[in-house]
C-alpha cells in the first residue's frame, strides 16, 4: 500500500508540474480558437486591409501599469493579444511595445514624490513627474483601481492607456477600461491618422444651428470625431457643394421648399447618398402632445421610391422609461413600458447596416412604404419592422405614458416599415434649374449609383434617445452611406441578443415556460454544487472499491 501511495505521490506531482509548465509555455506559444458567434476574438477583415495597406509605420505605445489585479491584467493580455494579430497582419507595419510609467520614473522624478506639501484645503499634493506631464499632454489620466492587499481592499493609481503614432500626428484612447470595443476604436484611430482628408458629412435643415446643436448635438459631435461636418441650409443654397460625401436631412418646423427639395435631388442625382430622417409628427413632451409636420419632401421620396405615412407607429415590443408615481407620501420612479418607443427585433440580418445589431430604439416614427416599381433598377429593402402586435395612431395625439389603451382607437398593423434603404439609380422628374425652379418638366433624370436611407422620425438621433446602439446604428449608417461596409462589422460585434430560447421567424425572442425558467434558475444556484458532490461521491466509492480490492 505505501508504494501504492507513493506511485500516486509522484503522478500527482508529475501532473502538477506538466500542467505549469504548460501553462507557462502557453504565454509565450499559444493557439486561439475563436467560438464566438460573431467572431469576436477575431481581427476583422477591414482591420486587416488597413493595416496591410500602411505605407509607413504606426506605433502604438501602450502605457500599462505592471502588476494591475484582475480585471485590468486580463484586459492588458487582451490589448497585447490585439496587437499582435495587428502586428501579424501589417507585415511589421503595425508596431508597440508596453511601457510602465513608473518604469520610467527619473531620480529626480522619485525624489518630487517624496515632497509632499499641502494646499489651502489641507489636501496632500505634490509636483506632476516628467513622465506625469507626458502622459497629460496626450491625454492620457491616471486613474484609481481597487487592489486586496494583506486582506485590504486599497486605491491604486494606474494607467491604462494608448497612444496611436503616425508620422507626426497622434490619436489616443486614454482609457482601456472595456475591451468589448477596442478593436474598432484602434482600426478607426488608424484610418482616421492615414487619411488623407476625412469625409464630408451635412446636416441638411432649415434649423437654426443653435437649434440643431441643442437636440442633435450628441449626433454632431461624435461625427466630428471622424468626419468633417457641417451645417446647409438648401433655402439658400443654389446647389451642394460637390465635396459632400453624406447628407443628413432633418426638416424643422417649416417644410423645404420646391427650391430646397430641388437642391436635394440635385446632389442625390450626382450619385450622392443620403439619409432622410424626416418627422411627420414631432412629440412636445412639455405637453406630452404631438403636432403633425410637412417636411415638403414627400414628392421627391414617392418619386424613388417611399412614402412616408400618417401618425405615429405603437408597439407592444416597445422601450420602457422611469414615470415618477405617488405611492402615499413618496414619489418613487416606477419602469413603464412606452409604446411609442419601438423596440423592433426584425431588423434584417443580411444587411451590413444592421447585420448584428439589437436593441435598437424607433422612438416617435411614423409608418413607410416601399413603393419602387418591380421593373426599376433601384434595390429598395425595408430594413426594419414593428412587430406583429403593432398599431398607428392617428391624431389627436395623446403622449401619456400611463393612458390605458383600446384597440379601436388604433389601426391594428403588422410588421410595419421603420427603416427603407434604397440604392441604384434614383429616378426622378427633372430636378428645374435654381433660378427657375417653377417650371415644370416631364424629362426625367437619373443619378448614377446613388444610396439612400429613409426613417420616418429624427427622434433615433437625438440626444435624448442616442443610446449605446442607436449610436451604434447611427455610425454603421455613415459607414454603409460612405460605401465603407466592412468596418460596419467591427462597431456591431457583441451587440447581438442572444435570448435563451432562441428567436422566432419574426427576430422577436422566444418566451421561455415558467417551468423552464425554474429549471434554469435553480440549476445554475444548486446545478455546480451538486455536480461537485456527485464528483466527490463517485470519486470515494472508486477509491473504496480499489482499497477492497488490494490484498494484504
Amino acid at each position: 500500500m505505501k508504494k501504492n501511495s507513493a506511485d500516486q505521490s509522484v503522478r500527482l506531482i508529475a501532473i502538477i508540474g506538466i500542467l505549469i509548465f504548460a501553462n507557462i509555455l502557453g504565454i509565450s506559444w499559444f493557439a486561439r480558437v475563436d467560438m464566438t458567434g460573431d467572431n469576436q476574438f477575431t481581427l476583422n477583415r477591414a482591420s486587416k486591409r488597413i493595416v496591410s495597406d500602411l505605407k509607413d509605420p504606426v506605433t502604438v505605445k501602450a502605457y500599462f501599469t505592471d502588476n494591475l489585479p484582475p480585471p485590468y491584467s486580463n484586459n492588458r493580455r487582451y490589448v497585447k493579444d490585439l496587437l499582435d494579430e495587428y502586428y501579424a497582419a501589417s507585415d511589421g507595419k503595425f508596431r508597440y511595445e508596453f511601457i510602465d510609467p513608473k518604469a520610467e520614473e527619473t531620480e529626480e522624478d522619485k525624489e518630487k514624490k517624496k515632497e509632499v506639501k499641502h494646499d489651502i484645503f489641507g489636501r496632500a499634493v505634490r509636483e506632476a513627474t516628467s513622465i506625469e506631464r507626458e502622459l497629460r499632454t496626450l491625454g492620457i489620466q491616471e486613474v484609481n483601481v481597487q487592489v486586496l492587499e494583506d486582506d485590504r481592499r486599497e486605491t491604486q493609481r494606474a494607467y491604462m492607456g494608448l497612444a496611436i503614432n503616425y508620422g507626426d500626428a497622434s490619436e489616443v484612447i486614454p482609457l482601456v477600461q472595456d475591451t468589448s470595443n477596442l478593436e474598432y476604436n484602434i482600426t478607426v484611430r488608424v484610418r482616421k491618422l492615414v487619411r488623407e482628408s476625412p469625409p464630408k458629412i451635412a446636416f441638411v435643415t432649415t434649423l437654426p444651428e443653435s437649434e440643431l446643436q441643442e437636440e442633435y448635438g450628441r449626433l454632431y459631435g461624435m461625427l466630428g470625431q471622424e468626419y468633417e461636418v457641417s451645417v446647409v441650409n438648401p433655402e439658400g443654397e443654389a446647389d451642394m457643394a460637390d465635396d459632400i460625401d453624406v447628407a443628413i436631412v432633418i426638416n424643422g418646423a417649416s417644410e423645404f421648399s420646391d427650391k430646397a427639395a430641388a437642391t436635394i435631388d440635385r446632389y442625390v442625382q450626382k450619385g450622392r447618398s443620403a439619409a432622410f430622417l424626416l418627422d411627420a409628427v414631432k412629440p412636445d413632451f412639455q405637453t406630452m402632445a404631438a403636432e403633425e409636420r410637412a417636411s415638403g419632401l414627400s414628392g421627391l421620396l414617392g418619386a424613388y421610391g417611399v412614402k412616408i405615412g400618417a401618425g405615429l407607429v405603437l408597439d407592444k415590443v416597445c422601450a420602457t422609461i422611469s414615470v415618477s408615481q405617488r405611492i402615499g407620501p413618496l414619489t418613487i420612479p416606477q419602469p413603464v413600458s412606452y409604446p411609442f418607443m419601438p423596440l423592433p427585433a426584425s431588423l434584417d440580418p443580411d444587411h451590413p447596416l444592421t447585420r448584428g445589431l439589437a436593441q435598437v430604439v424607433f422612438p416617435f416614427v411614423s409608418p413607410l412604404e416601399l413603393a419602387v416599381p418591380e421593373s426599376s433598377a433601384v434595390v429598395g429593402q425595408v430594413l426594419v419592422r414593428s412587430s406583429a402586435e403593432s398599431y398607428v395612431h392617428s391624431p389627436p395625439y395623446d403622449l401619456n405614458p400611463m393612458r390605458q389603451w383600446r384597440k379601436d382607437e388604433l389601426e391594428e398593423k403588422n410588421g410595419i416599415p421603420l427603416v427603407i434603404s434604397l440604392s441604384g439609380p434614383l429616378s426622378t422628374k427633372k430636378a428645374p434649374a435654381a433660378d427657375n425652379i417653377m417650371v415644370p418638366s416631364n424629362e426625367e433624370t437619373t443619378s448614377s449609383n446613388s444610396r439612400v436611407l429613409v426613417i420616418g422620425g429624427s427622434s433615433v438621433a437625438s440626444n435624448q434617445f442616442m443610446s449605446k446602439t442607436n449610436e451604434t446604428f447611427v455610425l454603421n449608417l455613415m459607414d454603409w452611406l460612405l460605401l465603407d461596409e466592412d468596418l460596419l462589422a467591427v462597431r456591431s460585434r457583441g451587440l447581438a441578443a442572444a435570448p435563451l430560447g432562441g428567436v422566432n421567424e419574426e427576430g422577436q425572442p422566444e418566451e421561455l415556460s415558467d417551468g423552464v425558467r425554474l429549471t434554469v434558475r435553480y440549476a445554475n444556484v444548486v446545478g455546480v454544487p451538486l455536480a461537485f458532490i456527485a464528483f466527490g461521491i463517485i470519486r470515494w466509492r472508486m477509491r473504496e472499491s480499489r482499497r477492497k480490492s488490494v490484498t494484504l
